[in-house]
């Protein structure tokens, strides 16, 4: 009989792709990883492991194998949530990833609302970028994540589901001292000779900010690099430079800055992804319908889009709807 946790181990490297991340995820050393995994080859008398350059790979029959398996495990999680009760009761664990703005303005609000009405739902909270969040949530580390993409969102993996919960839009602030201030909008071209403060290079919005200056024919000027977006405001309110930022993480009141909209406009839209085994579980419904009803609240067409999506299958149906329709 094939081990459980064995498989386990497999599945997190075939989503996690290192030891070093599978022993950190399951708490155990990378030997006790690499000696699990073998023994696993012995139990299924197969190669599952191959030599890739510097890297180890899974083989097409653990790939084969993993492909079977997961399904056995979703089903193991359900066994799991109805033996707990959680299926039935609102009690339990909750684990949710989500990037900085969206735990401040949707997680932590909806939470707070869920253990009002339910005092036996327990919280673990985390601060993910969204492909992390993903990963995590596909490895079964955590159970709902929020991911938001400034464009096409990226196809989802057969065992995850999503709802789009809104967007919101990119922002320019400017002191009010800039002579851009008395502007209601601007375009990134007309922030070519501005010096700006932004997040590290690697952050999703830091990277669509290059772009869109790129494609305008420059570089921006950077001349702060923070982490945190109050950071950024705080630049822009002693005038040190520019920031542009996600609508939700602006208050509502600031100090000697000036807020223009960006044309052509940026939406960033917002997603919450889960595991279809989960969808039964009273404690994930629950703090689904939560997020969703703060999220009407926070963003813009809260409610644009209620069933699930997958966008990889749905940009696909509609590309051959358009050709069957072509054809007729």
């Amino acid at each position: 009989m094939l081990d459980i946790w064995r498989l386990k181990i497999l599945i997190q490297f075939d989503t996690l792709k290192t030891m070093k991340r599978v022993s950190e995820v399951m708490a155990i050393t990378q030997s006790a990883v690499s000696a699990q995994l073998k023994q696993l080859e012995k139990d299924t008398n197969t190669t599952l492991l191959e030599k890739v350059g510097r890297n180890v790979e899974l083989t097409a029959t653990a790939k084969e194998l993993i492909a079977q398996v997961r399904p056995i495990i979703d089903d193991l999680e359900a066994v799991e949530a109805s033996l707990t009760g959680a299926d039935t009761n609102y009690e339990g664990l909750v684990r949710i990833g989500a990037f900085s703005s969206a735990l401040q303005a949707l997680v932590v609000p909806a939470a707070a609302a869920v253990n009002q009405r339910y005092p036996e739902v327990d919280f673990r909270l985390a601060e993910l970028e969204p492909p992390a969040s993903l990963t995590a949530l596909s490895a079964h580390q955590i159970d709902l994540a929020i991911v938001a993409y400034i464009g096409d969102m990226m196809p989802l993996p057969d065992d995850l589901t999503a709802v789009e919960l809104g967007t919101d839009e990119l922002k320019v602030l400017v002191n009010t001292h800039n002579q851009l201030a008395d502007q209601t909008s601007v375009s990134i071209n007309d922030l070519r000779d501005q010096d700006w403060a932004m997040e590290p290079d690697g952050a999703y919005l830091s990277d669509k900010v290059w772009r869109l200056c790129q494609e305008a024919g420059y570089q921006p000027h950077r001349i702060a690099t923070f982490q945190d977006y109050g950071a950024i405001r705080q630049a822009v309110t002693y005038n040190m430079g520019i920031g542009v930022l996600p609508g939700i993480t602006i208050p509502k009141r600031l100090t000697n800055t000036a807020l223009l909209a960006l044309t052509p406009t940026q939406h960033r839209h917002f997603y919450l992804v889960s595991r279809k085994a989960q969808a039964h579980m009273k404690t994930i419904e629950a703090t689904q319908m939560q997020i969703q009803a703060t999220s009407k609240r926070v963003l813009t067409l809260g409610s644009a889009r209620r069933a699930t999506i997958n966008p990889g299958r749905s940009k696909a149906r509609k590309t051959q709807q358009t050709k069957t329709k072509q054809r007729k």
